[in-house]
């Protein structure tokens, strides 16, 4: 059976936020696949649910000697790694995709050299053509692949409405080197109609000025090591959130809930912006610069607010209820084969499907006898290229090319029963990659221009728009790929 390799790190000083995000995708992928959950021991595991099944590293294994480790603890030619943490990055990832290994990478920088097959960002406001990676790469990026544990993926689907703000969720990471929580909880302290403060505290957090703060205050209240159902508890008890820009803050959205949010590493300003832009937050900036009289004047602002609703209808719109299915579709194994005789009906029957044909130029249906005539001459024609694109090793749809002078024109179909699954963008992806091993002219996607879907498909899969055209008589668009030269 098939294992996805969990590979996170966390402790004191880098914190327990790659831990904490993995743990959300264990729990989408545990009862698909076999899931081992790998960490270094090095790492806070005593934070790890007991119920995983956890594979440390020793710590005599360095960081290059890693992807060796792994290869003989794992079947790289089977098996897939999902890795985050910012040291698993270049050379890393270039020697796991070498060894064998499939690699989903959970990005947040945007910023490094990657060699992931997959790269999940969850960040707003992104596309592909931001990172330094391979044309074959697949990104899946927005909060459609925010990475959340289940139970918020259930709160995301409820409707909340918030009167007043009296009772306050404050949390800032597993380590919180800036000691912000006391800064947070005394600002918070000034202000009579706050009437509770719950404040989580992360397994690597190390200061002791908030739990004398608690101790003589009543109104605070300490929470360490939550669980899921725990901590969502007490989030859906306050009416109001002071937290970063990270997954934490994507859980407070899912609870809905006015919430001051800010930054103070580097990989929290891309969800920081996008979630400011789209007015979902009350924005904080850079809170690496923030003492307590920053957030009292901060808090007091939004106290002054009659009305949050605004906030808590944007927050509605983030996340939608397929966010589990969507990564455990871009799991489905996919590969490609070459086109053949046996296929022709097969094919006919995918083509001859009432959306395609309305998607096509050509919309009258097709006849078998003249299909099996066309196919059959199609792949004696040295010009043209059938790739079959299979899920699990079932048939799912088909990539053409048809080479010409200049270029390349593509075409794809997807099988009904493969739709819906976020699959066009990878078959494309992959059918590209090979057609570009052996040649050069640019790819030309000829598409309708009201068959918006088709359309993000191709721009997911690096195809970016060149021209407005015309073909017999409706209304298209161009959308070109070219050959990556600085990957080959």
């Amino acid at each position: 059976m098939r294992t996805l390799i969990c590979r996170a790190d966390g402790n004191a000083s880098t914190g327990l936020g790659h831990l904490y995000r993995m743990f959300a995708l264990y729990e989408i992928y545990k009862e698909a696949y076999n899931v081992c959950f790998v960490t270094r021991e090095t790492s806070e595991v005593k934070v790890i649910p007991e119920s995983y099944n956890i594979l440390l590293i020793p710590s005599a294994i360095s960081l290059l000697e890693e992807v060796v480790w792994l290869s003989h603890h794992f079947n790289s030619e089977t098996d897939t790694v999902i890795a985050d943490g910012y040291q698993f990055i270049g050379d890393y990832q270039k020697q796991l995709v070498d060894a064998g290994f499939y690699l989903m990478y959970i990005d947040d920088l945007v910023t490094e050299k990657l060699y992931a097959n997959s790269i999940v960002n969850h960040a707003q406001k992104l596309n592909r053509t931001l990172f330094n990676a391979p044309q074959g790469s697949n990104f899946y990026l927005g909060t459609k692949y925010a990475i959340l544990r289940p139970m918020f993926l259930e709160a995301a689907k409820t409707k909340r409405n918030i009167e007043s703000i009296n009772t306050v969720f404050v949390c800032f990471g597993g380590a919180d080197a800036l000691d912000l929580t006391s800064k947070a909880v005394e600002a918070l302290l000034q202000f009579d109609r706050i009437i509770q403060i719950h404040v989580v505290l992360g397994g690597a957090y190390k200061h002791a000025s908030i739990f004398k703060i608690a101790k003589e205050n009543r109104k605070v209240q300490i929470h360490q090591n939550l669980n899921e159902l725990d901590l969502i508890t007490i989030m859906q008890q306050c009416n109001f959130a002071i937290v970063p820009s990270s997954t934490i803050l994507y859980e407070i959205c899912c609870v809905k809930m006015p919430v001051l949010s800010g930054y103070f590493v580097e990989n929290q300003k891309n969800i920081y912006h996008a979630f400011k832009e789209d007015e979902v937050i009350y924005p904080g900036n850079d809170f690496s610069k923030y003492g307590v009289n920053d957030f009292r004047e901060a808090i007091e602002t939004i106290l002054d607010k009659e009305d949050h609703n605004a906030i808590i209808t944007n927050q509605s719109k983030l996340f939608d209820g397929k966010i589990t299915d969507r990564f455990l579709h871009l799991m489905l194994s996919i590969k490609l084969r070459n086109a053949t005789i046996e296929d022709s009906k097969l094919i006919f029957d995918w083509s001859n499907d009432d959306l395609v044909r309305q998607n096509s130029f050509n919309s009258e249906k097709l006849v078998l006898s003249n299909h099996n005539i066309w196919y059959t001459e199609k792949l004696k024609d040295k010009s043209c290229m059938f790739l079959v694109a299979l899920v699990e090793d079932e048939a799912a749809g088909l990539v053409r090319f048809t080479i010409g002078e200049t270029h390349t024109v593509v075409g794809i179909t997807i099988s009904k029963y493969f739709r819906g699954k976020q699959l066009a963008s990878r078959f494309l992806t992959a059918a590209a990659k090979d057609y570009f091993k052996t040649n050069t002219l640019p790819i030309f996607a000829y598409i309708k221009k009201d068959n918006i879907a088709s359309i993000k498909s191709f721009q997911n899969a690096g195809y970016v728009f060149l021209r407005e055209t015309k073909v017999k008589g409706h209304d298209s668009a161009i959308y070109q790929l070219q050959r990556d030269e600085s990957n080959t």
